[in-house]
């Protein structure tokens, strides 16, 4: 196991979290929060246009608990998603598998062990790179970069991520503040310069949507242009 993954195992589960709260397990601060999140980073999917006979292949990349599902099944969307989970930690992956025993769980570090070509539609990756669980800055912007180029090649529509902003009031040395410039240039330069960016959650973070191809617009062009 690489270095900078390797110090996960310090920080998940969470020292002394109470392990009937999921969200304390996980150090995640706000429930409501969290749900916005999951619904930034899959604002780009149209969900009916997919089905329990036509699945939505969707890779949630440093599951954790599994909490990505029950938003899902929340929401009346996990019967149209055929789902994979990826995570680091053993610990979390043994409780994730009871709590889901039906769901499909991997432990992996893509950098090390990619999935194939189009593996899967799209991918989203919550919380994984917003804390810098005890690297520098830089190592955390490598894992970041590597992991994502190495997820790339793997998704047929995009890829979702979120990294803590640098237009906040203060800035805490724990926290991964990603530039959004920095954000675009390494976008455009290893994936695509098809990205949006969303900052309207009300909360101190960024989620980045890279798309393969630009989304479509709604609207018509009007005949006397």
């Amino acid at each position: 196991m690489r270095k900078d993954v390797h110090k996960l195992s310090a920080f998940f589960p969470r020292p002394n979290a109470n392990m009937d709260k999921d969200l304390d397990v996980l150090n995640w601060p706000d429930a409501r929060d969290l749900a916005v999140q999951y619904g930034a980073l899959l604002s780009a999917i149209d969900f009916s246009v997919y089905s329990a006979q036509r699945p939505l292949k969707l890779l949630d990349l440093g599951c954790g608990l599994g909490l990505l599902l029950d938003w899902l099944a929340e929401n009346k969307l996990l019967g149209s998603v055929d789902y994979t989970g990826v995570d680091l930690v053993e610990p979390i992956l043994e409780t994730v598998r009871r709590r889901w025993p039906n769901q499909r769980f991997e432990r992996l570090d893509v950098r090390e062990e990619p999935f194939p070509d189009d593996a899967f539609d799209y991918c989203i990756a919550c919380g994984i790179f917003t804390v810098k669980h005890g690297n520098t800055y830089d190592e955390t912007l490598n894992l970041a970069q590597q992991t994502l180029r190495a997820i790339w090649s793997s998704v047929s529509l995009g890829l979702a991520f979120n990294s803590m902003s640098k237009h906040v009031d203060w800035e805490r040395d724990d926290l991964f503040h990603w530039p959004l410039d920095e954000i675009m240039a390494f976008c455009k330069r290893d994936l695509s310069r098809h990205v949006t960016f969303k900052l309207d959650s009300g909360r101190w973070d960024v989620c980045t949507l890279v798309h393969k191809q630009p989304l479509p617009r709604p609207g018509k062009v009007p005949h006397r242009w």
